[in-house]
């Protein structure tokens, strides 16, 4: 049998009228939007059903033409194990290297020490002959300099510096100096962060984080201009940064939600065609339990699924078992891996937003985008983002979303926990959790009694 032996007659024509007349039959008198409709954290109601958009406009990541990278943590406080790894994760797939100070807002208790002056020349001579995309998260202008410096073929690597003047807290002067010094190298890849994460982790909604992302992007582009760089060369000059988490497809609507406020924003500043923005998508770190780490293997591959067909070009999962101290080898390779498989056995990055005309999606997509552009017009009425957080007003916003967030069983810590945990093997205890934003990392499952 095949498709063509199918009788097309047998199916009748319908119209959402008749399908609801049968669901209120199905319903037998229980509340259509009580028990259909769900909300997000923002209370945007998702539908049980959609209509498709068949005139949308697919959302491409930056590079269509190639598949996203697969960027693998470098974090490891001991340096000499941080290169094994490193060359580890280069020969089996990865293709982008994210170097995280210990001061970082994405450390997470982890990362290198930024005063390891020889990192930099032993960086170097790692990737070299690679073609290698590295990115740079809380290392000091210094540090960033005498990498430049050491790379020989500059041509043949992407570098992502990750000055950000928000996340971390930094003057905003000195990082507009730092910008200017940066964009007179010449070098590929972006100079700033436009970055949510910290948001995302402290607890806010999706529509917050991208609100974030938006501020800080027109408070880079302020700098940037500053800094004597075109709108084009300043939209180029900046990354997009975000969290994707378990919840496919606000994670997936989030991710090509940010492509629309940054064209919105470039068309405000005069540049009505951009190319597509580098976006960066992080695996989440709340969404992560201690309980049962292994269940974050499941959570992370939902994430990067979500991120991947969203469009992000740019993709770095925290390994499961990050909650328990510095992750091993094992963990490592189930982070890099979990990439891998996706784009060489599952071919995600063949289709350019597959999500494009599925009404479902669009529709979320269109309203996060709406409120998250409605907050971000709230904090540049108070002043931008850097008033925003030294007032306090951003961490209030975010405790209150994160105190109103209804709870929810958690696979293998609530709901099918274990009788008895499982020892988890780990290279060495965290250190501290540095905060950005004003805004502390938390985990989903913080709290929960034993």
């Amino acid at each position: 049998m095949n498709i063509d032996s199918l009788d097309p007659a047998i199916f009748d024509q319908t119209d959402r009228k008749g399908w609801l007349k049968l669901v209120e039959r199905a319903l037998k008198g229980q509340d259509f939007q009580k028990t259909l409709v769900s909300q997000t954290d923002d209370g945007i109601a998702i539908e049980p059903l959609y209509e498709r958009r068949p005139d949308c406009t697919p959302l491409s990541r930056q590079r269509a033409d190639m598949p996203w990278t697969v960027a693998q943590r470098m974090d490891d406080p001991n340096i000499e194990r941080a290169l094994v790894q490193l060359g580890d994760d280069l020969a089996n797939g990865a293709s982008g290297i994210h170097l995280i100070s210990k001061t970082s807002v994405s450390a997470f208790g982890t990362g290198t020490d930024a005063q390891a002056t020889p990192l930099s020349d032993r960086l170097a001579a790692a990737i070299s002959g690679r073609i290698v995309a590295i990115r740079l998260d809380g290392f000091a202008p210094r540090f960033l300099d005498a990498l430049i410096a050491s790379i020989a073929d500059k041509a043949a690597q992407t570098l992502h510096l990750g000055l950000d003047a928000f996340s971390t807290g930094g003057e905003q002067a000195a990082t507009a100096n730092d910008i200017k010094h940066f964009a007179e190298r010449g070098f590929t890849g972006t100079i700033v962060n436009a970055d949510g994460r910290a948001a995302h982790n402290a607890g806010g909604t999706e529509a917050q984080e991208l609100a974030v992302i938006a501020a800080s992007l027109v408070g880079h582009l302020r700098l940037l201009d500053k800094a004597g760089l075109s709108p084009e060369a300043a939209l180029r000059a900046t990354s997009l940064c975000l969290s994707a988490d378990q919840n496919q497809f606000t994670a997936m609507a989030k991710t090509r939600a940010a492509r629309l406020i940054f064209t919105r924003i470039a068309e405000a500043c005069g540049v009505p065609d951009p190319e597509p923005p580098h976006l960066l998508a992080e695996t989440s770190y709340r969404m992560l339990t201690h309980r049962d780490p292994e269940t974050n293997i499941l959570r992370n591959t939902i994430a990067v699924f979500s991120a991947g067909v969203g469009g992000a070009g740019e993709i770095s999962v925290l390994p499961h078992s990050l909650t328990h101290g510095i992750p091993d080898p094992l963990a490592r390779r189930l982070a890099r891996n979990t990439q891998t498989i996706l784009i060489a056995e599952s071919h995600l990055d063949h289709v350019v937003d597959p999500a494009a005309g599925a009404g479902g999606i669009e529709a979320l997509t269109d309203a996060l985008a709406e409120r998250a552009w409605d907050i971000f017009t709230e904090i540049e009425g108070k002043g931008g983002l850097a008033k925003v957080i030294a007032g306090g007003r951003l961490a209030a916003m975010i405790a209150e979303a994160r105190a109103g967030r209804a709870s929810r069983p958690i696979v293998g810590t609530t709901l099918f926990a274990m009788k008895t945990e499982r020892p988890v093997a780990v290279l060495g205890a965290l250190g501290p959790v540095a905060d950005g934003m004003g805004l502390m990392p938390v985990r989903l499952d913080e709290g929960v009694e034993g």
